[in-house]
């Protein structure tokens, strides 16, 4: 009886250390059946291979894309798979079938590149909408208009597009310029640029700035040089958060010809191709985040000002119990004020929805100051409007 209990202990602990690594995506418990023993261990594999892909894609999503999954992931469940170990094996007990139980590493990595390159990833999280806005930072940047500067915004378009974002319609973008400089904008930060973003319904700004130097280096009488830089950002207007950023430059030789139309052309090609190199980094950078933003929910920037200690305890209270509720985290905290970050899995009218209808329901009255994006400024009723 002892030694039964102790196995059971055991038995008990090894699930909930299978449970674990299931939830990293790391190493997986899985069976398989099969004619012959070969075939239930590569139907183990696949099984495994199944979870990993589980863990990085929705229900829905495997339902629809069950044919593709299945001819370009599932039939070659072996690539994923590092290592396995049987823990049991053996017939069924009408003889008729072999059975399989594995313990394996899934590499959810390799899984993961191959849903991108597929499409199914960016299928998930919904092909979201991106405008690309040229703001120039130093007196040496290109002018927006310049041959170099639309090579590089057609490269960085481009690969976007290639990858499943959809890209704003020009006319957008122009009303973005013409808004920036009919206010006489000098210093226009992120907070202005997502708003503008968010005016015209992108899920994705990007922000990108040209240098092109003519004629460095070179003591040769016929050839000299350009070089060319290109910084891009990826911002999620929602919040002004940046989401990754990326740099580089590319010298070409050129030769020392009269006019500017030679350098001209020769930096628009080194434009075109510096900006598709740095927008496949950036875009690697701007899945992942969307990605985490599908499995651990959209961050809302909420900011409380003119609250008791007890109504913000009550606050909190009513946050953490939100159906959509992932996680928080207190930014700022100061008497009366505070400041949350909350991920929360569902749309921005339920996000508002039942945080407003929660904090009504505690009693606690207050005002809206500002709603912007998924930043939110909400104060006492009846206090100073800060």
């Amino acid at each position: 009886m002892k030694h039964n209990k102790i196995m059971g202990v055991c038995l008990f602990l090894g699930i909930m250390i299978l449970s674990v690594s299931v939830a990293f995506g790391q190493t997986v418990m899985a069976v398989g059946q099969g004619s012959s023993r070969q075939m239930a261990i590569e139907n183990a594999k696949r099984s495994a291979v199944e979870q990993g892909v589980g863990a990085l894609i929705d229900s829905k999503t495997k339902v629809a894309n069950f044919q593709v999954l299945s001819d370009k992931i599932y039939s070659r469940a072996s690539g994923y798979i590092s290592n396995y170990n049987i823990l049991s094996e053996g017939k069924t007990p009408d003889g008729s079938m072999y059975t399989v139980t594995i313990q394996a590493d899934v590499q959810t990595a390799s899984i993961k590149s191959d849903l991108r390159a597929i499409g199914i990833l960016m299928a998930q999280i919904g092909n979201p909408r991106f405008i690309a806005v040229y703001m120039p930072e130093t007196r040496s940047s290109m002018y927006r208009d310049s041959r170099v500067v639309r090579a590089a915004e057609q490269a960085i378009n481009g690969v976007f597009v290639r990858k499943g974002f959809v890209v704003l319609d020009r006319m957008f973008i122009d009303d973005v310029y013409n808004e920036i400089e009919q206010a006489g904008r000098i210093d226009v930060d992120m907070d202005d640029l997502s708003a503008l973003a968010l005016k015209y319904k992108a899920d994705l700004l990007l922000v990108y700035d040209v240098h092109a130097a003519k004629k460095v280096g070179g003591e040769s009488k016929y050839f000299g040089g350009i070089l060319v830089e290109i910084a891009l950002r990826a911002v999620a207007p929602a919040t002004a958060d940046l989401i990754a950023q990326k740099s580089g430059d590319l010298y070409v030789k050129t030769m020392k010809v009269g006019g500017d139309y030679y350098d001209n052309m020769q930096a628009a090609k080194a434009a075109d191709q510096l900006g598709k190199a740095i927008a496949d980094a950036l875009i690697g950078d701007t899945l992942a985040y969307y990605e985490r933003v599908l499995h651990g929910g959209t961050r809302f920037d909420v900011w409380f000002r003119n609250f008791s200690e007890n109504e913000t305890y009550a606050i909190v209270d009513v946050i953490e119990r939100m159906t959509g509720f992932k996680d928080k985290n207190v930014r700022n905290e100061s008497p009366g004020n505070f400041q949350l970050d909350v991920n929360y899995q569902g749309k921005k009218f339920d996000f508002k929805r039942e945080l407003f209808s929660g904090l009504k329901q505690q009693g606690i009255l207050f005002d809206t100051q500002q709603a912007k994006g998924n930043r939110f400024l909400l104060f006492k009723k009846g206090t100073d409007n800060p």
